[in-house]
């Protein structure tokens, strides 16, 4: 979901690899020292290149000066030592699956020689073995294009018996440029710069006016910095007239640190680790299941509490004035999601890739501004799950259309509820028996597996689609119905039911994240189809279930000290941010540490979780920003303007 272009690189080279080891010849082995001169050898393959062969005149300068620092080098003057020391060597432990060999970034970009810059390129080859894919980095002119630099290294590999990946860009060449001044370019600069001086205005205006101990008026200081982030990290305690559900804040703010940690490990599937095949066992092991296999069922969890809190103030609204005015409920929905959304996609499509280099810098924040340019669109009106989902602007962003969706579904299935009571409530359970079947016969028909998929089709068909996400939800709204018309008696029951409760859903948790560590670590052929089938449809709902029990008994009293941990005070300010913190985080997690990414590392499970505990620094702390300056603003004027 992340990393789209790197990801379809390594399927299309581990295929390759799948291909070469089924066919492999014992006798045909590829030795280390092939490897080791391997780049070496294309050095005498640029001197020994005929010029008269370059069919395009504009690439001969290219072509000439290669063949002139090759020659320098077997001369062994600096300047041509420094340029081939850039380049990438062989790895140590090939045969541990370390296949990185992008040589030095910064070294090659900051070669100078007479007019010639360095331009790092990287490619990724074959072996005719069970060696791993080899990820290798040239250094080139920088007037070389990426058209000839391929067409010449293929060629050499092509003459070794070895062949580059075939991807839409074999060889991936990085260099010097500038701001091209588009049009998104310059509409980011106009908007940015007056959101800036109205923030800049608003909060210079609640300075002066509390210097001066005058009164403010909110729609002035709607854009101030001051009071925007003072409101976040503000501890609300409740009241008869103001009555929260406490331990939802925890909740949410564990889930969404739980999707970031997620995302991390995730992340970590495209890091230049040295050591992958330590990373791939942690992976398989059971702490590697919980935080990264397992974490996906937290997004479940907002899905859960957005259903319970769309049912109990809809309701509370009916109860109020016996209706509902879908315009504005629909509008203000629109605005939250929207508001902190808008300046992430138009980012996205003008300075992004201006914000950072690296080998897989401009593959995938280039990615991210062609689906942005060309569906920012469907991802403003929230569509984008089902108009296209195999190119979504911002990948994670699918879930605000979901959200969005049924959001617009919520009042006709909120009425009736209202109108009618219990008697509704067993439609809505048909519903969510519908859409968890619905994901169960996609399984079966498309012989879809959790832990092998090719095309991304299974999650075009069972994880965006609203209709196959909605049964936690709908869940949701049911609890949120059990709530709202017993919120002065409480749920009544006795002490042993709510024990049996709580020993059922620990042990549903503990089965459905054993579950989730058996299926992924074992080979998808092993287990019949309906296994999968199963868990996908079931794993959801029966997480959602247990969410919203420990909700139902925290609110009734039997939470005993998970409730004292929930409803902390302290949970508040990342309970508002998180909603920031998930458009925001997947974009830093990218940036920080994969796009920008320039050599190899080395994994293990302390650096691993130092990058958790960072990626939720940086997140909070970013969020807490943005909040204030987007999200936070036009809640504000949104409550101006329709008198809340």
């Amino acid at each position: 979901m992340l990393l789209l272009r790197t990801a379809l690189l390594l399927l299309t080279a581990s295929a390759c690899n799948a291909l070469n080891s089924t066919s492999k010849d014992p006798d045909n082995e590829f030795s280390i020292d092939e490897i080791s001169t391997l780049n070496r050898h294309f050095l005498d393959f640029l001197i020994a290149y005929d010029a008269d062969r370059v069919a395009n005149p504009s690439d001969l300068p290219c072509v000439t000066t290669l063949r002139q620092l090759s020659e320098a080098y077997t001369r062994r003057e600096r300047h041509a030592l420094e340029w081939y020391d850039s380049w990438g060597k062989i790895p140590s432990g090939l045969y541990y699956g370390n296949g990185y060999a992008f040589g030095n970034y910064e070294q090659c970009r900051w070669f100078r020689w007479n007019d010639v810059r360095g331009q790092h390129c990287y490619f990724a080859a074959v072996f005719p073995n069970e060696l791993p894919v080899f990820y290798s980095g040239l250094c080139v002119p920088q007037f070389c294009t990426q058209h000839v630099v391929e067409s010449l290294y293929v060629e050499y590999m092509a003459g070794k018996g070895l062949f580059v990946v075939p991807t839409e860009d074999r060889v991936t060449c990085y260099k010097d440029r500038s701001v091209e001044f588009n049009g998104a370019v310059v509409s980011a600069v106009v908007i940015f710069s007056i959101f800036a001086g109205i923030i800049a205005g608003s909060t210079a205006y609640e300075a002066v006016q509390t210097a001066r101990h005058l009164e403010i008026k909110v729609q002035y200081a709607a854009f101030s910095l001051i009071r925007n982030i003072r409101n976040i990290l503000h501890i609300v305690h409740p009241t008869k007239q103001n009555q929260l559900i406490e331990c939802a804040n925890g909740i949410r703010a564990l889930s969404m640190i739980w999707i970031i940690v997620l995302h991390v490990h995730e992340a970590g599937l495209a890091v230049f680790y040295v050591n992958p095949i330590s990373r791939e066992s942690y992976m398989k092991s059971f702490m590697g299941t919980v935080l990264f296999n397992s974490g996906g069922l937290a997004v479940d969890t907002f899905l859960a509490l957005s259903g319970m809190l769309v049912s109990m103030n809809l309701l509370k609204e009916l109860d109020q004035n016996g209706k509902i005015n879908p315009l504005k409920l629909y509008l203000r929905r629109y605005i939250r999601l929207t508001a902190p959304l808008a300046p992430m996609i138009l980012m996205a499509v003008s300075f992004a890739k201006y914000l950072g280099e690296g080998p897989l810098w401009a593959p995938i924040v280039g990615q991210y501004e062609i689906s942005c340019s060309k569906y920012w669109w469907s991802a403003l009106l929230h569509v984008q799950n089902y108009v296209n989902p195999r190119t979504i602007c911002l990948p994670w962003t699918w879930y605000l259309s979901v959200d969005m969706q049924l959001y617009i579904l919520a009042p006709a299935l909120i009425y009736p509820l209202w109108r009618w009571g219990k008697r509704v409530l067993l439609a809505t359970g048909a519903l969510a028996l519908a859409s968890t079947l619905c994901v169960f016969t996609s399984f079966l028909v498309n012989d879809f597996h959790i832990n092998f998929t090719t095309d991304g089709l299974r999650y075009i068909m069972t994880y965006y689609p609203t209709h196959t996400r909605m049964a936690v939800w709908l869940l949701g709204t049911i609890l949120g119905y059990i709530l709202h018309r017993t919120k002065d008696s409480g749920v009544q029951l006795p002490k042993r039911y709510y024990a049996l409760g709580w020993s059922t859903c620990f042990a549903l948790l503990a089965l459905t994240i054993y579950s989730t560590f058996e299926i992924t670590r074992t080979n998808h052929q092993d287990f019949p189809p309906i296994a999968d089938a199963f868990y996908e449809c079931l794993s959801r709902p029966i997480f959602g279930i247990c969410v919203l029990w420990i909700i139902l008994a925290c609110v009734n009293g039997a939470g005993g000290v998970i409730n004292q941990l929930l409803s902390s005070g302290l949970w508040q300010p990342l309970a508002r941010l998180s909603f920031t913190m998930y458009l925001l985080h997947p974009a830093l997690l990218i940036m920080a540490t994969v796009a920008s990414a320039k050599t190899d590392a080395h994994f293990s499970v302390m650096e691993l979780f130092y990058r958790m505990w960072g990626a939720i620094g940086l997140t909070t702390s970013v969020a807490l920003v943005w909040s204030a300056a987007w999200e936070v603003p036009f809640g504000t004027l949104e409550r101006v303007v329709f008198g809340r």
